[in-house]
């Protein structure tokens, strides 16, 4: 018995409405495939109806929900990567196949940025709204994502969330290093 498009919704459905219960259930099925399906589902739907919504429907939609697809394919793998690879250094990796199926699922939220995007087309108030909306959304995801690395890693709460918010420190001191590096480059030439 494989997995069915019911288990495809069930899923969506217990995320939005039981996330603490599904990433603490041991009964679910991770499937590798069920969580790519997830992902080119997002991604094409974010894009077909984010395109409808703001009026730009043409024939560059043939290329763009593809690439699209590809593109955020890529960025979960990555992640899953990223968190893999990050907790084999603490001993508790060997688990990509998990971390890909709830990083997966983690970002069902992403469906509800699409009629958002109509919403902030109504004017200052609904840009006010929409945007809102989408930083409570943002904050939501995060939590998903803090929930999944607790579930596959065993790990707590703080230290899930240390490690999202961890590329995001790196990533500041990455661009402020950067940005020194090539002032005093330039001070240098510049003599």
């Amino acid at each position: 018995m494989g997995i069915t498009i019911n288990d495809f919704f069930e899923n969506i459905y217990n995320v939005i409405f039981s996330p603490k219960e599904f990433f603490n259930s041991e009964n679910i099925i991770t499937s590798t495939r069920l969580a790519a399906g997830t992902i080119i589902f997002l991604s094409a739907f974010m894009t077909l109806i984010t395109s409808v919504f703001t009026g730009e429907i043409s024939y560059s939609l043939l290329f763009t929900v593809p690439f699209s697809v590809l593109i955020t394919l890529s960025m979960w793998f990555l992640t899953g990567l990223f968190f893999e690879y990050t907790a084999k250094i603490f001993d508790r990796g060997g688990k990509l196949k998990e971390i890909l199926f709830f990083t997966a699922f983690a970002g069902i939220p992403f469906i509800f940025f699409a009629p958002l995007e109509l919403v902030k087309k109504i004017g200052q108030i609904g840009y006010f709204f929409g945007a809102s909306i989408e930083f409570l959304l943002y904050l939501w995801i995060i939590i998903l994502y803090v929930l999944a690395l607790r579930a596959v890693y065993k790990i707590t709460l703080a230290r899930s969330f240390m490690l999202i918010i961890l590329p995001f420190i790196a990533e500041i001191f990455a661009i402020y290093w950067i940005m020194s590096f090539n002032n005093k480059v330039w001070y240098i030439f510049s003599v």
